[in-house]
Order: C-alpha cells, then structure tokens, then sequence
C-alpha cells in the first residue's frame, strides 16, 4: 500500500511518480513498464519510488483513490443535482483518463474502484432507497448492478467509442434504458 501521507516533499514526489507513469502509458502498454523506467521518466530514483509505493499497481490505485476523492468532492458541491449529474462527473473524468482506466484494469483493480464508486453512490444517495421502499438486499442489487452496468458503458465508450463524450454516453444510456420496452418489442 502507498505511503503519501500529507507531506508536501512526499506528495511532490508521487505526482511526479503519477506523472512519469501516464507520460510511459501514452507510449506503451502499462504491462510493459517496469518500475525502473517510471522513476527515470519521474526524475527520481528508485529508492524515492520504493520509498512511497510497493510496486506499479500502487501508482495506480493512488491515482485511483484520487479520482475518487475528487468525484467525492463533487458528489459534496452544491453544484450536484441528481443522477445525471452524477454520471457527467464520473463519465467525464474517466474518458479523460482512458489510459489509466486501461491500467485499472490490467493491474486488477478495476473491481476494487467499483466497489469504491458502489460505496459512494450507496451512501450519496440512499433517499432512492426510502422513495423506493426497498429492502436491504433488494437495494444492494440495484445499486451493484446498476454501478457494474455503469462501468460497462464506461468501458464500451472507451474501447470502441473512444470519441464520445460524457454528454453523448448518457443520452445513449437514457435512450436505451428509458425505452427498454419498446426497444424490446422490435
């Protein structure tokens, strides 16, 4: 697990650890990095990487948790006005972060983010629950299947749609989703 913590020096360094790996991944395939190329791209030394993460993949989940952090963030504005707004947030950021989510991915930790984002959404919005009147379990089917739906359609936007935007995701899923009967009737 990473070691940032809140000081500056460190924090300094693993952006530019973050740095360095997004700079490689626009080159090759995070599979193909080594921990030694990415500290030569950061401009630090082995010893500094080592020093604040254990390995590649804790460079990605850093990163991954401050994604999270800045949706949480969002989800927390005033700015926040429903669902829609939720997937704008969530859409736009990762469309914008293809190569990372391809890492996400190879390094095994896309379902432990959308664990996390099953979390966030859990708790940011558990009115849906009450209005709904679900139970417990059936509200822990919704939110899961609706989240891994979610992921699907981010994954779908970003390996075969890679020009779509946040916008034309959600009408895509609106217009399906809202006209599910009928799209099953044709």
């Amino acid at each position: 697990m990473y070691r940032i913590g809140n000081d500056k020096r460190k924090r300094d360094s693993a952006k530019l650890i973050c740095d360095g790996l997004n700079t490689l991944m626009q080159k090759k395939p995070y599979s193909m990095l080594t921990v030694t190329e990415i500290a030569e791209c950061a401009g630090v030394g082995r010893a500094t990487f080592y020093r604040l993460f254990d390995d590649k993949s804790d460079v990605i989940l850093y990163q991954t948790e401050g994604i999270s952090l800045a949706l949480l963030e969002h989800f927390s504005s005033e700015k926040t006005t429903g669902i829609d707004d939720l997937l704008n947030a969530l859409f736009d950021i990762w469309l914008n972060q293809k190569a990372l989510f391809f890492a996400l991915m190879e390094s095994n930790l896309y379902e432990w983010f959308q664990t996390q984002v099953v979390s966030t959404i859990e708790t940011k919005f558990s009115f849906i629950k009450e209005v709904a009147q679900l139970d417990t379990r059936s509200w822990k089917y919704f939110i899961n299947v609706r989240v891994s739906m979610l992921f699907a359609a981010l994954r779908v936007a970003i390996t075969q749609f890679p020009d779509d935007t946040p916008a034309s995701v959600i009408t895509t899923l609106n217009y399906l989703f809202s006209n599910q009967q009928n799209i099953l009737k044709k």
